[in-house]
């Protein structure tokens, strides 16, 4: 299976304009191809889109585990790599080498190190903004959540957020808990 070029032409939009602070929103077409061709055969990171009237509206990627999101698209590293260089995006790389070290771990508890490293993890999520505060987000990540829980193993599911308002999100709308900060 493969991104139809619609699909893929929203996922590059929504990823640019909602998830601006993201590793994939800095890499270029054809490096975002390639990461979602990988995510889509992949068995262990799932792709889900919301449709409001037929339309895609939004999108979320979880993977059953955070080592996954590195794990299975270790042939792009490289590129990926070359790509945030050439493009100047030094946050970016900091924000990949702390990952990769681990040293975004380095505050929190064994406990909590081993709920994230072991459950569910939503990588990525993003609403149009138009549809934002209308309860679709939120219908949207339960039935995603419904599906997953019924789907794998987990007793968490973990995420990261960038703001205020994202975190309130998941607190308020969808009973997430605050275990640390990364």
């Amino acid at each position: 299976t493969s991104l139809s070029s619609e699909d893929f032409i929203f996922l590059n939009d929504i990823l640019k304009k909602e998830n601006s602070e993201s590793i994939l929103a800095n890499l270029n077409k054809d490096l975002l191809s390639k990461y979602f061709q990988i995510l889509i055969d992949s068995k262990n990171i799932f792709l889900f889109f919301c449709k409001f009237n037929n339309k895609n509206v939004g999108y979320a990627i979880f993977a059953n585990k955070p080592s996954f999101l590195i794990n299975e698209f270790k042939s792009l590293r490289y590129l990926i790599l070359v790509n945030l260089i050439y493009n100047f995006k030094l946050k970016t790389l900091i924000n990949i080498l702390f990952s990769v070290l681990r040293l975004d771990l380095l505050f929190l508890s064994n406990k909590d190190k081993k709920i994230i490293s072991e459950n569910l993890n939503l990588n990525l999520l993003a609403i149009r903004s138009e549809f934002q505060s209308r309860g679709i987000g939120k219908k949207f990540v339960d039935e995603a959540i419904a599906y997953l829980k019924k789907n794998n193993d987990c007793k968490f599911i973990t995420v990261e957020t960038n703001d205020n308002r994202t975190e309130d999100f998941y607190k308020k709308k969808l009973d997430f808990y605050y275990i640390g900060k990364k």
